[in-house]
């Protein structure tokens, strides 16, 4: 099956930025509680972002996978996550193992099939979706909570429109 996933070369370098340099973080600091971001099965995430006009965020995990679970503990349970989350994107989960029916682009395939088309390739992957359902990037790996709002800012405030992802975080002071 071909990839659907034709992203912009400006964008890679947010890929090599998450794999290089954001893997681990020397700052513990404690988690903010506040309310999390609702997610939501593929479809229902789908068409619920059609509805509202909203960018997808879908987080390709697995049940095996340790950072995954790290990123659910840590990043997607970090208050400022959760903001940026709710005010500018649908949440969903997909699990890359999955043999659940999904619809994309109205074609049916198994989640696992998915996430191969869209060239996950290890765990957790994060997928950006504009509000066409267009995709934006794949996110490889874990980012911890204060990279990782950096990541959902350039995304969900259009950034990426017309800055290349290290530029933004220059400007910015990141």
């Amino acid at each position: 099956m071909p990839s659907k996933f034709a992203i912009p070369a400006g964008i890679l370098g947010l890929a090599a930025f998450v794999a290089f340099g954001w893997f681990m973080t020397d700052d513990q600091s404690a988690v903010q509680t506040s309310p999390k971001a609702e997610w939501k099965s593929f479809d229902e995430g789908l068409s619920l972002a059609r509805q509202e006009g909203k960018m997808v965020v879908v987080d390709v995990y697995t049940d095996w996978c340790t950072w995954c679970k790290k990123m659910d503990s840590e990043t997607y349970a970090d208050h400022l996550v959760s903001q940026e989350l709710r005010s500018h994107f649908i949440v969903v989960k997909l699990n890359a193992e999955s043999s659940d029916l999904v619809t994309f682009n109205g074609e049916r395939m198994t989640s696992a099939q998915f996430a191969q088309a869209a060239g996950v390739t290890g765990y957790p992957t994060t997928l950006f979706l504009d509000e066409q359902q267009k995709p934006i990037s794949v996110v490889p790996g874990y980012a911890p909570p204060e990279k990782f709002v950096d990541i959902l800012r350039y995304f969900g405030e259009d950034h990426y429109k017309t800055t290349q992802f290290q530029d933004y975080l220059n400007k910015r002071g990141g």
